[in-house]
């Protein structure tokens, strides 16, 4: 109820008809911060690009991927603590990704392991391989050098534990020799004469280089990094052939 004085009424008669009118602004205001939020810490600014709806911050995407990265490896036992993994590093966004996962997966493995008594289950280990392609893209040499360097750097900081770099071309699964694995490699390239079917022989031949190089190595398992428009792409050219 109102009062009916002229002057200012100090009972605050009019304060729940304040309060109830201003309400649904100040709850229309918070509602609308929230959407700006991310939706699992509702904390920071949603990242663009960041998942399928675009509405999760860069930290809780990254927690959010590498959490299910965890869960595929453990669930269907991918890397078990006897095994030694060989990453295939290209530079790009995949398998910098699967490099850097595969590292904190081995760095809370050598936690637990100091930090058990009986120090029962060891830590598997990691090493990094690059395939030199020149034998079939010639680029400078300092190119090359100088990706290479910028690998060593990539894996050289992730550690400990320390991860070893090895450089292979990709003409080494014809033979140990360079000068006639190059040739022997040109010749079977030069034999095929469409764009798409050297594509494929070089994506066969470099499978082929890794799996080589991990089996004469002690490798027992081997980690691509794929998008998964890359692998829609290969089974899109595979099925219209």
């Amino acid at each position: 109820m109102a009062c009916n004085s002229a002057t200012g009424c100090q009972s605050g008669c009019y304060k729940n008809e304040f309060e109830r009118d201003l309400k649904p602004a100040t709850e229309t205001i918070s509602d609308s911060n929230e959407q700006n939020l991310c939706v699992k810490c509702k904390a920071n600014e949603p990242t663009p690009g960041a998942g399928e709806d675009g509405k999760h911050c860069l930290d809780c995407f990254r927690s959010n991927l590498f959490g299910k990265f965890r869960l595929a490896v453990a669930s269907n036992a991918l890397i078990t603590p006897a095994d030694n993994v060989l990453v295939a590093f290209s530079g790009g966004p995949s398998s910098r990704v699967a490099l850097q996962f595969v590292h904190e997966l081995q760095q809370r493995a050598q936690k637990n392991f100091d930090a058990s008594k009986d120090r029962s289950l060891p830590v598997f280990g990691v090493g990094v391989v690059f395939v030199d392609e020149t034998a079939y893209y010639p680029v400078p040499s300092s190119e090359i050098d100088n990706a290479i360097q910028e690998i060593k750097l990539i894996v050289s900081n992730l550690s400990p534990p320390t991860k070893e770099l090895h450089v292979i071309p990709i003409e080494s699964i014809f033979c140990s020799n360079p000068c006639d694995g190059r040739e022997r490699f040109k010749k079977l390239v030069d034999s095929v004469s469409d764009a798409t079917g050297k594509e494929d022989l070089l994506l066969q031949l470099r499978m082929l280089s890794l799996q080589k190089f991990a089996s004469e190595n002690g490798y027992n398992r081997l980690l691509l990094g794929l998008c998964t428009s890359r692998i829609a792409c290969h089974v899109i050219t595979a099925t219209v052939k």
